[in-house]
């Protein structure tokens, strides 16, 4: 895997951060759990801001160092601003039509990506640029549009980064992607890339094939609420708070229990209703989170714990989709490759159960939702979010109860190959 470590991000708007704001807000984030903090919709090519700002950036890198946090940087390369400097200084490097044509101008000016020559332009742009990046001390880069961009000069660009820092990260924004876009970036060489379980509605199988798609040695990494569009909120046309903050938990717990990391954009452990990309001034920005209904922070402290404790088992572990029992319920599956113990010993596996309706409970039988799960004997219930593993508890009894939009999980433990046909509800 390309992170022993599932990554925990913080996606953060800088243009909703004043000066002094942010020793507090690089607090808030470690006090979360995160490990890394994320600048969106920073940087964009030609840009020679790198002399200018490189002393507020270092000032930044050291203050994610002081509190364990490591800086990404969101870039793209396919396109510019019609402000930017590159337009003037190589105009060779669009099209004519483009630079004439204000329509453009809100998505920026696209790059003819197809002429070798501009690729190779633009890699040793790029290169000097990451380059004075990664002295600043910034950790890595999430690559916006990457299927915009041949992926020759991904290849190039990430490989002479990497002889210059081997610890260098590059995370590709695959989500919007379709799947012919994606397979060429299968061997590009990324660390990590994103899969959109914020759009699944827990019950097509788009969620399970998304991530097949993504497979290879990349991290996948969830999100519950996508940091480039309308909010949880604004997705699902939700209006009152208790459905809201239903769907965020929802949201939030099956990230943490199904990606190989998480991605939590700024605002939505206060259930935030504006994107994370509109135009507010810090203060306003400030203001919406100290009159926010919906509070999420101790739950996104829960998540990242589990993260930690759990999930660093199921690192690098595909997602199944199960049978759903009667429907109502979604039952996922993520399995360990080998034993934890040794070649010899039983794989680990987690079950994953969502009540998919936001509104009504679920009750049914556990046997309807275990028979589905086969070969698997021992199972502890980690629906709590308690804090390390859990001591490994009997599987419940008769009826089980899912609240609205809830989510259980299971620990289970694979029938040995040399097993009897012994109890199939043991504990593990």
């Amino acid at each position: 895997m390309s992170f022993t470590i599932a990554p925990r991000i913080y996606c953060i708007n800088p243009t909703l951060v004043s000066r002094q704001g942010w020793p507090a807000l690089l607090d808030h984030c470690a006090n979360l759990g995160f490990d890394h903090v994320m600048l969106a919709n920073t940087l964009n090519l030609g840009q020679h801001g790198a002399s200018e700002d490189g002393p507020e950036l270092e000032q930044l890198t050291a203050a994610c160092a002081e509190r364990g946090l490591r800086l990404l940087l969101d870039i793209v390369l396919d396109r510019v601003t019609p402000e930017d400097p590159l337009i003037a200084t190589c105009p060779h490097w669009f099209d004519s039509k483009s630079l004439s044509d204000d329509s453009l101008s809100a998505d920026g000016l696209p790059l003819r990506m197809e002429d070798s020559a501009v690729q190779h332009g633009v890699s040793a742009l790029w290169r000097r640029r990451l380059q004075a990046l990664l002295d600043a001390g910034v950790a890595g880069f999430v690559c916006s549009v990457p299927a915009a961009v041949p992926v020759a000069l991904w290849q190039t660009l990430m490989a002479a980064t990497r002889d210059y820092c081997s610890s260098v990260n590059f995370l590709a924004w695959t989500p919007g992607a379709a799947t012919p876009q994606l397979d060429p970036l299968a061997g590009a060489g990324f660390d990590a890339v994103f899969c959109p379980g914020a759009w699944w509605d827990y019950q097509a199988t788009r969620y399970v094939r998304e991530q097949d798609n993504l497979s290879g040695d990349a991290t996948i990494i969830a999100f519950p609420e996508t940091p480039f569009g309308p909010r949880l909120a604004g997705q699902l046309s939700l209006t009152d708070v208790p459905s809201r903050r239903r769907a965020s938990l929802r949201a939030l717990r099956f990230a943490a229990a199904s990606g190989n990391g998480i991605l939590v954009p700024m605002g939505f452990e206060f259930g935030l209703t504006v994107p994370l990309d509109t135009a507010l001034t810090p203060v306003q920005y400030d203001s919406l989170c100290r009159e926010a209904e919906i509070g999420l922070c101790d739950e996104i402290q829960q998540a990242n714990r589990f993260i930690v404790d759990i999930g660093r088992y199921f690192l690098g572990a595909p997602v199944a989709l199960l049978h759903s029992p009667g429907g109502g319920l979604a039952l996922l599956q993520r399995s360990t490759r080998a034993g934890l113990g040794g070649p010899r010993s039983a794989r680990l596996s987690l079950l994953i159960v969502v009540n998919q309706d936001l509104y009504q409970p679920w009750q049914g039988d556990v046997e309807d939702i275990f028979s589905h799960v086969d070969g698997y004997l021992g199972h502890a219930d980690l629906s709590d979010w308690n804090q390390g593993r859990p001591e490994a508890q009997a599987l419940p009894q008769g009826p089980l109860l899912f609240e609205a939009a809830e989510i259980k999980l299971w620990l289970a433990r694979a029938v040995p190959s040399d097993a009897g046909n012994g109890d199939s509800r043991q504990a593990a």
